[in-house]
């Protein structure tokens, strides 16, 4: 056996063996309701503007209601307050469930359901309720924020042409966007 063959076995072997002995991967609460919420946006059968739209808003609300517990980053467009001790994983389950309640209604009772098994994972107490509350703050503060943004204004499109020119058959995506509210 020559020298590369054998090298190439022991850095097999020293792969395989930290493969198997590292704990297996596991998300984390903010993954595990993205993953739910593409799940309800694809259910809800929205196209990708409005599904853009609700995911940015879900997670806006989740950014301001961990960040109001953690005060890890400076504080966004809203100044929340969270109780001492909050359950960061309870204020992200209330802020994606608030927040998708408004913008997925047809998703009602899957939504419930998650929101139900994401809860049942925090112990009972002031935590918990303290989290509940800064992510429904957060997720309505920030669909007050959105409300007036233009994403539900009418398509303006119209193309300008003369006879004898092509006119594309199918409309640009949402061409009135630029006239919509900036996020920052």
């Amino acid at each position: 056996m020559n020298r590369k063959t054998k090298h190439l076995q022991w850095v097999s072997l020293v792969f395989a063996a930290s493969a198997m002995a590292s704990p297996m991967a596991s998300a984390d609460a903010v993954c595990d309701w993205n993953i739910k919420a593409g799940e309800l946006v694809v259910s809800a059968r929205m196209g990708p503007p409005p599904a853009n739209r609700a995911m940015a808003i879900a997670s806006t609300a989740v950014y301001e209601a961990v960040n109001a517990i953690t005060k890890r980053y400076p504080a966004g467009a809203l100044k929340l307050e969270a109780a001492p001790g909050a359950a960061v994983d309870a204020a992200i389950a209330a802020a994606h469930r608030t927040a998708f309640t408004k913008l997925l209604p047809s998703q009602q009772s899957a939504l419930d359901a998650a929101y139900q098994s994401a809860l049942s994972k925090v112990a009972d107490g002031p935590a918990k309720t303290a989290g509940i509350a800064v992510g429904e703050q957060a997720a309505a503060a920030v669909l007050a924020m959105r409300a007036e943004d233009g994403a539900a204004a009418g398509e303006t499109y119209r193309p300008l042409t003369a006879p004898g020119v092509y006119v594309p058959t199918v409309l640009p995506a949402v061409p009135h966007w630029p006239q919509r509210k900036p996020w920052l």
